[in-house]
């Protein structure tokens, strides 16, 4: 044999779309191509990048791991939820994104307590996308259109990844305050799981059925598998709601929606040749969710006494409807270069409509339930990616090379609703409301289909320079059709001082686009006697008052951290962060009074508006922040079981360290741009901390989870035109949650619960501010640790 030419050992790679891993054999820098075979082992960390669905662990880049199982001892019946529950980084309003008069009915994800939209959501590594629903009212996710997580099966999820430093380069530049990756189960073994759970309110309401399970399959006898799994979950509504001071106990807007939802998800991989998998993953999701608006008396100016002679109370409608499919091929070329094609589409589309209303300038003639329109947004994904490995005589370890384009088109439609949900009537006095009086529909001159086309090129190295330290580079070019070019990048190091101590830190710049949604969005709503307009940047009443083309978020990021096994059963980890984001995409404030509405009737636009607001870039902020988690096996006799103990804790203070400056046109209109109540929402809707301490004690069948988790108080405003008197200062929440489970005859497990248990509710709302909406807002709905009291389940769990 050629002594330049030694013998080569074929790599070996698992390719599954749960858990991609790698285990390669030395390869020589000048060795004979070779193809890479199909097989299973266990390290993520040395799987080919383009093969990857799941993030390295131990890199330079953090990844915190949550499990299934962790997910499940929550008790919650989505994902969000459980994740808030979960993860000390995550905070989800239990009101919804816009807080009490949120356009969306479920939770929304805020890590680091930075808004939704800069958080990146992946499934298997892939791109999830937006939701259709956004927040537009106000609160603490105001402006975001996020990834609806809750629309994915528990019973589908192996574990979930929350990746900060450095997912900019790792995932997408649009990654500011980190990502999340739901990775799938991948069909590793014949079986399944069925789950029935019963939930309710210590009040006695609230109660839901939910029933999910999966079944996994292996595929043949080389390494293909697929998982097939399902959720199905009946929700009754909860009201946390005071007495209102005219009408008696009657408020019912203020807690759970009732709620009907299907999810299914399938994800398989099945190599069709020696070096080359096909895998494919698929979601679907129903869901109809019916939401109750403020009551109408007998005697208020909109209502329509022949079609409701007792008053009424409006009642929105969502049916949602959601998927996504994505797959490809993977594989090796014999030049030893992974190289995976994919393509993926996701849609989601939101009918939404309003029963027992009416519109009182039609009136007898008024429909009493409206189609209000619908909200469609979708993403066509197709990309390549390609890694190599580099060896060297040089270098201690194989370098990785990774690269690849991507290419997006994002679209967003609305589509106008019926005649009579937005038209004024021939019964108009000029005092009561045109439109549908609890929602108005879509005006035409709402309606619209909008695009944008993006292209991605990225590039990676992994580079040893020592056996211990490890570096790490990445950037983006991206291309947007109608904003800008941005190019971004991330550097990131890790040194292993041992096997038991580690140090790592990242630089990192990211790019956020606003979203279609908050370019285009544009809707109107009616009271009596005012119209507010949510308008879109493009209107010409934004316009008049001032707004511009539209400008993405820049944003740079620094972090350290350590990892830290000072003795055998116990870890450490902590990381610090800050993170600068510049032209920060919120809303303006509600611009208001007699001056304004006079400016736009002089100039020929707008209809009796009362209130306005549209989107823009505010200012800039500055997040600093740490993280800590603690895990530590206690040393007890075998015979008394296992006992794990863990501690985790995130403080994140954000600040704004600039103001965009004011338009002209609104100093001369004595309108505020972004008010001090506007940037209280911003700044202090989420907890500047949150700690949990918890306890899991199994012994055989038997075991016991115990969580005491602390939440910092945040602030709360009904209106944002409230003064600083009218302001709810929430006082930190402890929670306390627990568990026992026992698994019985074969397979069975009997699991009972509760959340909340000593049925602990937050600060309540202030007293002017709760009569000013006239006893509805009882207690804050951006309360994190919630407002409905305490919550009880019962599980019945079978594994076969």
């Amino acid at each position: 044999m050629n002594t330049h030419h030694r013998p080569v050992r074929l790599s070996k790679i698992v390719l599954l779309t749960g858990v991609v891993s790698v285990s390669c054999s030395p390869v020589w820098a000048w060795a004979d191509p070779v193809v890479e075979r199909i097989t299973t082992t266990k390290d993520v960390g040395d799987v080919s990048p383009a093969f990857r669905t799941s993030t390295p662990r131990h890199s330079t880049t953090r990844v915190a791991i949550v499990t299934g199982a962790d997910l499940l001892k929550t008790g919650q019946t989505n994902v969000i939820a459980a994740l808030q529950q979960s993860s000390p980084e995550i905070n989800a309003p239990p009101g919804g994104g816009g807080g009490g008069y949120s356009t969306t009915p479920t939770q929304t994800v805020i890590l680091r307590n930075l808004n939704a939209d800069e958080t990146l959501v992946l499934v298997n590594g892939v791109r999830r996308h937006a939701s259709a629903i956004g927040n537009w009212n106000y609160g603490p996710a105001q402006g975001t259109e996020p990834a609806d997580l809750s629309l994915i099966p528990l019973s589908a999820i192996d574990h979930v990844e929350i990746v900060t430093e450095g997912a900019t380069a790792l995932y997408g530049q649009d990654a500011i305050g980190g990502a999340i990756n739901i990775v799938l189960k991948a069909g590793n073994r014949n079986g399944g799981t069925a789950n029935i759970q019963n939930s309710g309110y210590y009040k006695g309401d609230g109660q839901g059925i939910t029933a999910y399970g999966d079944l996994e399959r292996q595929l043949g006898s080389k390494g293909g598998g697929m998982d097939l799994a399902w959720q199905v979950q009946n929700q009754l509504p909860t009201h946390r709601d005071g007495i209102n001071p005219t009408l008696g106990d009657v408020n019912r807007i203020e807690g759970l929606s009732r709620s009907l939802a299907e999810l299914f998800s399938f994800n398989a991989h099945m190599p069709i040749s020696r070096s080359v998998e096909a895998y494919g993953t698929a979601t679907l999701a129903h869901r109809s969710t019916d939401r109750i608006g403020f009551i109408r008396g007998a005697t208020n100016i909109n209502n329509v006494p022949s079609l409701h002679p007792n008053g009424f109370e409006p009642i929105e409608t969502f049916d949602e409807m959601d998927f996504q499919v994505n797959g490809g091929l993977r594989g090796t070329m014999p030049a030893g270069v992974a190289w995976n094609t994919y393509a993926s589409f996701g849609r989601e589309q939101v009918n939404e409509g309003v029963y027992d209303d009416n519109n009182p300038t039609f009136g007898a003639l008024s429909q009493t339930s409206f189609n209000q329109g619908k909200i469609v947004n979708a993403e066509l994904i197709g990309g390549a990616k390609f890694s190599k490995r580099f060896t060297s005589r040089a270098l201690p370890k194989p370098a990785v090379l990774d690269w690849g384009l991507e290419y997006r088109h994002d679209t967003y439609q609305i589509g106008a609703g019926d005649y009579q949900s937005w038209a004024t009537g021939p019964d108009y006095t000029g005092s009561n409301s045109p439109g549908a009086t609890g929602y108005n529909g879509f005006q035409p001159s709402n309606a619209g289909n909008w695009s944008r086309d993006i292209f991605d090129g990225h590039v990676g190295l992994d580079i040893f320079v020592t056996p211990k330290w490890e570096w790490t580079i990445g950037g983006h070019v991206v291309n947007y059709s109608d904003t800008t070019t941005a190019p971004t990048g991330s550097i990131g190091t890790r040194y292993n001082f041992t096997k038991n101590f580690s140090i790592h830190a990242n630089v990192n710049t990211g790019y956020r686009p606003p979203t279609l949604g908050a370019i285009h969005y544009d809707a109107t709503s009616s009271g009596p006697g005012y119209t507010t307009v949510n308008l879109s940047q493009t209107n010409d009443v934004a316009r008049l008052l001032g707004s511009h083309n539209p400008k993405g978020e820049y944003s740079r990021s620094y972090s350290i951290g350590l990892d830290w096994k000072p003795v055998r059963d116990l870890q450490l980890s902590i990381d610090g962060y800050r993170i600068d984001i510049n032209d920060r995409i919120e809303s303006t404030s509600a611009f208001s009074g007699t001056v304004m509405a006079d400016y736009l009737s002089a100039h020929g636009v707008g209809d009796n508006i009362t209130y306005a607001s549209y989107m823009t870039n505010v200012g800039n902020t500055t997040t600093n922040g740490f993280t800590a988690k603690i895990s530590y096996k206690f040393p007890i006799k075998p015979s008394y079981g296992v006992l794990i103990g863990s501690v985790q804790a995130n403080a994140a203070d954000t600040e704004m360290t600039h103001y965009a400056s004011t338009p002209g046109i609104l100093t001369t209109l004595g309108q505020t741009y972004f008010s001090k109540a506007a940037e209280t929402e911003l700044l202090r809707s989420s907890p500047k901390n949150k700690e949990s301490f918890s306890l899991n004690w199994s012994k055989g069948r038997y075991s016991v989870f115990v969580q005491e988790q602390r939440y910092a108080g945040v602030a709360w405003l009904v209106y944002q035109s409230d003064p600083g008197a009218y302001w709810t200062h929430v006082r930190p929440q402890v929670i306390t949650n627990l568990e026992a489970s026992a698994r019985v005859g074969h397979g069975f497990v009997i699991t009972l619960g509760a959340n909340n248990l000593f049925n602990k509710y937050p600060t309540r709302t202030n007293k002017q501010a709760l009569k000013e909406s006239s006893g509805v807002f009882a207690y804050p709905m951006t309360a994190p640790g919630g407002y409905e009291g305490g919550y009880y389940y019962a599980r019945l769990g079978y594994t076969f």
